[in-house]
């Protein structure tokens, strides 16, 4: 029996498959990959897993509602930073969630975790996380990244820092590596700055922390130093969540 999947732009997202499978389109998919692209029977797309693998598929038949797909060939695709970024953040509202996940898929963030914080503005339920990774999908299909960004449950700043920096994967501990974004003070803990990350050997994993608009509250910021993350001066300006989230993962993929 041929499955089913759904189509966008010109890659089709879908579990791993094996070469000569039937996959079928039906609906809106079909009806965009005929009207919209204007393929025919014989043309081939482009097919990718969001784990590692692009797939070219050759399109066999095609009727009113339902096109169907023959995979022809496997290929290896790794266009993965080699430094696995974790950005843990309290979400911005309304379509700034949209632009956040988006730029981080395009930047190459491994995970995203929505963050519990006392002054966040905005609740990730179950809906809103099934939202933002469909988003996930559809920035992938645009850049072109092989994999697709995990987007994990909402999480306290205690439950995020224990699970990442936990030993998993063969990972020892002194293998990740985490910073709160956290302005200087008079009570300045000695902390990082963005160029000093750039002069630093860092680890395989990091995990970055980002508060919302009004900033983590000084509770938070012990509580994550606690558990061994270090305070990250962002600079003189404030930044919006979402620019801090990208700026930081750019700085982290493009130099790992």
């Amino acid at each position: 029996m041929a499955e089913r999947y759904y189509w966008s732009g010109d890659r089709l997202h879908f579990p791993a498959i094996e070469p000569g499978t039937v996959v079928e389109l039906s609906g809106v998919e079909a009806h965009h990959l005929t009207r919209v692209m204007r393929q025919q029977p014989g043309d081939v797309v482009t097919l990718f897993d969001g784990i590692e693998y692009e797939y070219s598929a050759e399109i066999t038949t095609m009727r009113k509602d339902c096109v169907s797909l023959r995979i022809l060939e496997v290929r290896d695709v790794d266009t993965e930073s080699q430094r696995q970024v974790t950005i843990a953040v309290s979400l911005p509202k309304g379509d700034r969630q949209k632009w956040l996940v988006e730029k981080l898929t395009e930047l190459g963030c491994h995970r995203l975790i929505p963050l519990q914080t006392a002054r966040g503005v905005a609740q990730c339920s179950g809906q809103v996380l099934e939202r933002l990774r469909r988003q996930v999908i559809e920035a992938t299909k645009q850049c072109r990244r092989s994999r697709l960004m995990q987007i994990s449950p909402e999480r306290s700043i205690t439950g995020c820092v224990t699970e990442i920096t936990s030993c998993d994967s063969g990972d020892k501990a002194g293998d990740v590596a985490g910073w709160i974004a956290h302005p200087r003070s008079d009570g300045d803990f000695g902390q990082c700055d963005l160029t000093r990350l750039t002069q630093i050997t860092l680890p395989r994993r990091v995990l970055i922390l980002i508060g919302p608009e009004g900033g983590f509250t000084g509770q938070e910021v012990e509580s994550a130093m606690a558990l061994g993350v270090q305070p990250l001066d962002l600079g003189p300006r404030i930044l919006r969540v979402e620019t801090a989230a990208m700026v930081l993962t750019a700085l982290l993929t493009m130099t790992g």
